[in-house]
């Protein structure tokens, strides 16, 4: 008998990697803090309800600083102590638009993949 694999790829558990688009795509909608789009990411459909690895995240958005994708302000509050504001950058405005022609051509690549699939009996 076959030992069960946990974390298999074809149960979803790279889906990960399309963390970057994801929290790029909310911060289209405008400035956030990391807490809010952490918060906000478990909406998202790519989380599935699901919170993420708040760690993770925080280091993506560091990369992202690092990689000129956003930048990062702190913003004063009269409520609690100062947040990081993160917004996107053009570089990162141009990314989002890469972000959607990649996604768009393997949503298609994808869709054929799944077709082949079901006609195999799979």
């Amino acid at each position: 008998m076959a030992a069960k694999r946990i974390g298999c790829a074809c149960e979803g558990h790279t889906l990960d990697r399309l963390l970057q688009p994801t929290v790029m795509a909310l911060l289209t909608e405008g400035p956030s803090h990391g807490y809010a789009l952490v918060d906000r990411l478990k909406d998202s459909p790519m989380m599935d309800g699901n919170p993420p690895d708040s760690t993770g995240v925080y280091r993506l958005l560091n990369r992202l600083q690092n990689e000129e994708m956003v930048s990062c302000n702190w913003s004063e509050s009269d409520q609690g102590p100062s947040k990081r504001v993160y917004d996107l950058t053009t570089a990162g405005r141009d990314c989002v638009a890469k972000w959607t022609k990649t996604l768009d051509a393997y949503r298609r690549n994808i869709a054929r993949l799944v077709a082949t699939l079901h006609e195999a009996n799979l």
